[in-house]
């Protein structure tokens, strides 16, 4: 069972264009970071693109797929904003079992390991919100061709999709039969699409189409996940600060339009991909009058960083020079690190670095203060202070071992027996850990 992703710019050539991304260049990171992870998982992982893909993500950006078809320039009679027609169209390509994999997804596990006997696969099924409902209530008038295996949605009877973040099979001559359907549906109503949403009009020929064609044929289809979650509340999706435990996300949605999560993967791909990374910051740099990407990382260079940082974090002396990049570098996998501390109850040294500032706002003569987080090259992220985080920061503002900080925040807390102890260590190490994730704390060991 192979790999494959597929890539259609809509016959937009526009290196900038964001494709629903926060911004454009983390439609490229995604990418990057997405060929990689299946690369390092499986032996074969394809690409099913257009000439513009080629040329930036294997001629520019030189992503290590094992074989690249450039095929979807045939596709460019469709509308711009029909991007399902390109993975259905690159589903009905495959003549061997596969899993087809989005470019927003990463993992860090073997999918065909998993999947190479299933007769269909994807991600998840999912339970369709009034969203659906009203995005097909005012596309479906608008339709000349509705096929049978939507009748039961339409009607109220069946309110499933199936999450195509990944999907494939064995099952070779279903799934010629379902992309041959979904895409005589679409075609049946390319007259109508200027009185259409087009974007929307993509979940209904992809997900729902292929849940109730499968479903009125009786086919077997096994889940990634067995959760059902409602179409709008994917939770944990975005997660990287819990890689490599967690193997699979996916930022479907809004995930990818919030800067907080695209900044996880960015500095994600700027440790583990550093080569790649760079090739595409000097892109963005070329092109770009202002732009300051970080564009001279190596694997060498990173390690540099990485060791110089906790020298310099052990010394108490934090030299400024490309601060926010060795920070970040620093943080990646640190929340992981702090667990592993405390499952070996280990003692450590706690830091509060510097790269925020402490604010305060007043509204309506309700005043709240936060702290504003330097990012690079990114806006800078909010959180709110509650009376806990202000009694922790106080006691934060030297560097303090694990044991003695415990002991401190004690002193603020009633309680003595058992189970407030149990309650008082679990509440003090979910703050620290969100403190390290939101990149204000460092630990470390000597």
């Amino acid at each position: 069972m192979k790999i494959v992703q597929s890539f259609w710019s809509g016959n937009q050539k526009e290196f900038t264009n964001n494709y629903g991304w926060f911004n454009y260049k983390y439609n490229w990171m995604s990418w990057i970071l997405s060929c990689h992870q299946l690369v390092k998982y499986h032996k074969d992982v394809e690409l099913y693109t257009d000439q513009f893909g080629y040329d930036i993500l294997i001629k520019k950006l030189q992503l290590p797929y094992t074989k690249v078809h450039v095929v979807h320039d045939k596709l460019n009679h469709y509308h711009k904003d029909l991007w399902a027609i390109a993975k259905i169209k690159t589903f009905q390509l495959q003549k061997e079992p596969f899993l087809h994999v989005d470019g927003d997804v990463f993992v860090w596990e073997s999918l065909t390991e998993k999947f190479k006997d299933s007769n269909l696969v994807t991600q998840n099924l999912e339970i369709t919100t009034h969203f659906y409902e009203v995005g097909w209530n005012i596309i479906y008038p608008k339709l000349t061709f509705i096929p049978e295996e939507l009748k039961d949605y339409h009607n109220n009877r069946n309110n499933y999709a199936c999450n195509m973040g990944i999907f494939g099979g064995t099952n070779l001559n279903f799934i010629q039969e379902f992309t041959r359907k979904s895409i005589e549906f679409v075609d049946e109503n390319k007259l109508n699409f200027d009185e259409i949403n087009i974007l929307n009009f993509n979940i209904f020929f992809e997900q729902l189409f292929f849940h109730g064609f499968a479903t009125q044929r009786k086919e077997k289809i096994d889940y990634l996940f067995t959760e059902t979650p409602k179409d709008n509340e994917y939770k944990g999706f975005g997660d990287f600060h819990k890689v490599p435990n967690r193997t699979y996300l996916h930022l479907l949605g809004e995930y990818k339009r919030n800067a907080t999560v695209c900044k996880f993967m960015e500095v994600y791909v700027m440790k583990y991909y550093p080569e790649s990374y760079s090739k595409l910051s000097k892109m963005i740099n070329y092109l770009g009058k202002n732009a300051t990407e970080i564009d001279f990382l190596t694997t060498e260079k990173v390690n540099h960083l990485i060791t110089s940082y906790k020298e310099e974090l052990i010394n108490n002396k934090l030299n400024i020079e490309h601060f926010l990049l060795k920070r970040d570098l620093y943080n990646e996998g640190l929340p992981i690190l702090f667990d592993a501390f405390l499952t070996k109850k280990l003692n450590f040294e706690i830091v509060l670095i510097e790269g925020f500032e402490k604010k305060t706002h007043t509204e309506n003569n309700n005043t709240v203060d936060y702290l504003e987080i330097n990012e690079l090259n990114c806006i800078p992220r909010i959180y709110p202070l509650d009376p806990i985080d202000k009694i922790m920061l106080h006691e934060l503002e030297k560097s303090i071992n694990y044991y003695e900080f415990i002991i401190r925040c004690k002193e603020y807390f009633d309680g003595d027996g058992f189970e407030e102890c149990k309650e008082y260590l679990s509440l003090i190490n979910n703050r620290l850990r969100k403190y390290i994730v939101m990149k204000i704390v460092h630990v470390f060991t000597f």
